[in-house]
């Protein structure tokens, strides 16, 4: 089980100071997350502030795919990066390491992240599901954990130079109920209903969480 490091811990506080203080932040649907055993926690991506958020919403320590130039390039980069849970993934192919990285995490009782759609997404809006999680999904059969992200493009949207003010709301939904998908004998027809299924529910999430941003920012007018 991994045990968070003092670098995990100071930069997962000092990121929730950040968002606190820019603009305040509201998580809804804490208790779905499983407090013990292998969890694949699932959101939109819109940002770059999308996975500190994920690391700091939940209590859980939370490991994530990262760019495989993170680790080839800067030695105090690496570091940092494995501190806080990362490991590399090639992007744009098939990376069986980083695959057999994401099982023996998730075999391990480990908390993994991932955003579906594979890159941000450039106008806010949710972008198709990649076939990866469904590979995942299927032959781990760890617990899947839908949310949704609001406000993190605004406070850092694509080619941004700098944070911008935003509340922002994170709203964690039920685990995806598939039983039924791991019995299909045909997996591709089994990869896409999983698919699916997580795409609607995230869907379902970032349109409540746009409208509960929405509604704070009514009550809240001066904060724009």
């Amino acid at each position: 089980m991994f045990e968070p490091n003092f670098i995990y811990v100071f930069i997962r506080r000092g990121f929730r100071i950040l968002f606190k203080v820019l603009g305040s932040w509201n998580i809804k649907g804490h208790e779905n997350i499983p407090q013990a055993g292998p969890v694949i926690i699932i959101s939109n991506h819109a940002s770059y502030m999308d996975p500190p958020l994920m690391g700091s919403a939940v209590q859980r320590p939370v490991a994530y795919m990262a760019k495989h130039d993170l680790f080839t390039g800067k030695k105090w980069l690496a570091w940092v990066c494995r501190k806080l849970g990362a490991y590399p993934v090639k992007q744009g192919q098939a990376d069986r390491e980083a695959l057999q990285e994401t099982f023996h995490k998730l075999a391990s009782g480990r908390m993994i992240g991932i955003f579906p759609e594979g890159h941000r997404s450039p106008d806010n809006h949710l972008q198709e599901f990649q076939a990866g999680l469904s590979l995942i999904a299927l032959r781990s059969r760890a617990t899947i954990i839908p949310c949704g992200f609001a406000g993190t493009y605004e406070m850092l949207p694509a080619h941004a130079k700098g944070l911008k003010k935003s509340h922002i709301e994170v709203h964690f939904g039920p685990a995806l109920q598939i039983e039924d998908v791991y019995q299909m004998e045909d997996k591709k027809a089994a990869s896409a209903m999983l698919l699916e299924r997580a795409e609607a529910a995230v869907l379902d999430l970032l349109i409540q969480a746009k409208s509960a941003r929405d509604t704070w920012y009514l009550a809240n007018p001066g904060e724009r």
